[in-house]
């Protein structure tokens, strides 16, 4: 359960509402060098390929040194260090058997998942941490209900946590606002930035290639906050909201996606159901073109500042320059696994052969590599399969499997 879903109960509790935030100047961060980033040309011609499959729900979160993760209740493969994807069962020892919310770091040494957990008393997220061949409990920095809400990786390759906090998402009945909190997971130097703003929790973080780093989080009246620190100032600034102040717990968030931190973009829904997507420029976010469509439900921008988009029309692609989306269509799988025998009650059968792909998500990395997160079949069904295209190299689509109890068998190529 993220940090949102449990601000939501406590709006529909009625124990918190927001308020309009006052305006700040704005602080514009000093001119400076920005290093070229690599050239995007080893994967820009590349297919996606079927990558793996699951008969549940999965997603992709990029890692260190160019490794990437895929994962979902009781399942896990890695793609390490530009290498194909891959999973073994020992990946698997004390993986979370449900949902997992986030994973990030530096596979093997320091990587870490955050999962839900729940007592008969309260709510909260477990994290753990990849240690002596299997998951366990991280030793913590700091005191439950805290955890980490997001993960990244700085520009001089530290390992960041940002600390989300349940507790102080229910207002002052539980405690005070507590500071927003950027954890290095690693063993360098503490981080070179000043400490962050009172807030009621973080939950996106960002790391550019010149060393700033922006913080989303909400601040002590519930209201969106939106920080960033630019290398050798002496505090964070406080950038303008894009398009509305107050947190809308009814509404999908505010997602800022970016590989430039004085232009980025920001995608939601409107309380009236439209979509919205916005891109800061300087001091001041203006309406960005968008494909046909309804709400975005995930965006990426490239290195060369080619963004991805999907909604509820599929996979688009909007290159630097250009004057409309490309719209990017998903060739049909024949994904092994599929179901041979339907259960009582259950959903039918799927029909043999290929079937379509609907997008998810999409993870836009360097030199052009992308990952799409697409549900198989009918996505209206519970659970809905899902599989995992790339253009990394596949040597064959993993079919995802949690261990068998007892057994342990690991998830395995058709």
């Amino acid at each position: 359960m993220s940090a949102r879903e449990l601000a939501l109960a406590c709006a529909l509790a009625g124990a918190c509402a927001p308020h309009q935030p006052v305006p700040e100047d704005i602080q514009e961060p000093p001119p400076r060098e920005v290093p070229p980033v690599p050239r995007d040309s080893d994967h820009s011609q590349r297919p996606l390929r079927l990558a793996a499959v699951f008969a549940g729900p999965l997603g992709v979160s990029p890692l260190a040194g160019g490794a990437v993760a895929v994962h979902g209740p009781g399942v896990l493969a890695l793609a390490e260090d530009h290498a194909p994807l891959a999973s073994e069962t020992r990946l698997l020892r004390g993986w979370p058997r449900g949902p997992v919310t986030y994973i990030g770091g530096r596979w093997p040494d320091r990587a870490f998942v955050v999962a839900p957990s729940a007592t008969r008393r309260d709510l909260g997220a477990a994290v753990q941490r990849w240690h002596d061949g299997a998951w366990v409990g991280a030793p913590p920095t700091f005191e439950p209900p805290q955890f980490y809400s997001a993960f990244a990786i700085g520009h001089d390759g530290a390992l960041l946590g940002l600390r989300g906090s349940l507790e102080s998402l229910f207002g002052d009945a539980l405690g005070p606002p507590a500071p927003l909190v950027i954890d290095r997971l690693d063993d360098g130097p503490p981080p070179p930035w000043p400490p962050l703003p009172p807030g009621r929790g973080g939950e996106q973080l960002l790391t550019f290639a010149d060393g700033s780093v922006v913080v989303v989080g909400f601040d002590p009246s519930f209201t969106l906050a939106l920080l960033r620190w630019s290398p050798g100032a002496p505090e964070w600034t406080r950038l303008p909201l894009p398009g509305h102040g107050a947190l809308d717990l009814t509404r999908s968030p505010t997602i800022v996606v970016g590989r430039d931190p004085s232009l980025l973009y920001a995608h939601r829904c409107l309380p009236d159901g439209r979509p919205a997507l916005e891109r800061l420029s300087g001091a001041t976010w203006q309406p960005f073109p968008r494909p046909d469509g309804g709400c975005i439900t995930s965006l990426a921008e490239a290195p060369d500042g080619t963004l991805w988009l999907v909604d509820d029309r599929g996979l688009h692609r909007h290159r630097p320059g250009a004057l409309q989306w490309e719209a990017i269509a998903l060739a049909p799988v024949d994904a092994p696994g599929k179901p041979t025998a339907a259960l009582p009650g259950g959903p039918e059968l799927p029909p043999p052969g290929p079937e379509p792909l609907t997008p998810r998500h999409v993870l836009a990395l360097d030199r052009g590599e992308v990952w799409v997160v697409a549900a198989i079949g009918d996505p209206d069904l519970r659970p809905a399969r899902h599989a995992v295209l790339t253009t990394r190299s596949v040597l064959l689509p993993l079919n995802l499997k949690p261990p068998s109890e007892g057994t342990g068998q690991p998830s395995s190529p058709p």
